[in-house]
């Protein structure tokens, strides 16, 4: 698949800056259109409230909001290089339904782009999760540290076997063909024989796209995407492909462990696919 049709959440934190200087680099690089998605957090007044004041008060600020988005979007847009076409969408919606609504428009799109998130701006880290589980695409994970555009030169891929690093490598292939250096990793089960090589055929699969990936198979560890974390920085990874595991229930995300170590504490961007 190649990658022509971006979304990417507008954060509004000063994290926001890295984020759009990676999607409009990685826009530029894959002769993409860019669109940006703002969240205007709508709030439900309680019962508890005065005859109009508090219900005034929380309308000002979905419209300061919206205002913010749109301002965040106005600096994407001006920072676009003259080969970047760019759009914008304003998704409002209470915070509980936003990530859902953004999960549903990142089907629409070859892949979304997101920030971490900080512990500052929850809704923004929210983000993460509606796009993984919602878009059916992969999704660019980009660190709230990050800043300057979209190294694609060495790749990470992390590879167990399973559905969501299947996908996750399918969704990474017309990235993985601008790499000068793809490493496969895997990470050894306690209970598996020395001699196993599970990530063979994979390898053979992207040498079979003209890529020329190397293997590295990491021992057995307790925490696996600790593991992949510390790899990485070794590697020097410019970015690391990963499935992303977990589910969906009672409106709450439940990540696995690995998926959640990698987005709590990645030192790269991350291209999930879940």
């Amino acid at each position: 698949m190649a990658v022509k049709d971006i979304l990417v959440h507008i954060d509004t934190s000063e994290s926001g800056v890295g984020v759009n200087e990676f999607a409009l680099s990685l826009a530029s690089r894959t002769g993409s259109y860019l669109t940006a998605a703002g969240l205007a957090i709508q709030f439900v007044p309680s019962s508890a409230m005065d005859d109009g004041g508090g219900y005034a008060s929380l309308v000002e600020i979905t419209e300061q909001s919206k205002a913010d988005a749109r301002a965040a979007y106005d600096r994407l847009k001006s920072a676009a290089t003259s080969d970047v076409q760019t759009d914008f969408i304003m998704i409002e919606g209470v915070a509980q339904t936003a990530r859902e609504r953004f999960g549903e428009l990142g089907r629409h799109f070859d892949l979304s782009i997101v920030g971490q998130g900080t512990p500052v701006n929850a809704d923004d880290g929210l983000m993460v999760e509606g796009a993984l589980y919602g878009s059916g695409r992969p999704v660019f994970v980009v660190p709230a540290a990050h800043r300057g555009p979209a190294a694609l030169d060495k790749v990470l891929v992390c590879w167990d076997g399973g559905l969501p690093a299947a996908r996750a490598v399918a969704g990474a292939l017309s990235l993985l063909r601008l790499a000068k250096q793809i490493e496969v990793v895997t990470v050894a089960k306690s209970d598996q024989a020395p001699e196993e090589l599970p990530g063979f055929n994979i390898t053979r699969h992207l040498s079979r796209h003209g890529l020329a990936p190397t293997l590295k198979k990491l021992p057995p560890a307790k925490d696996a995407g600790e593991a992949i974390l510390a790899y990485a920085k070794e590697f020097g990874a410019d970015f690391i492909v990963m499935g992303a595991f977990g589910h969906w229930r009672l409106r709450e995300f439940i990540l696995g462990g690995a998926t959640r170590t990698a987005l709590d504490k990645m030192g790269c961007p991350l291209l999930m696919s879940h």
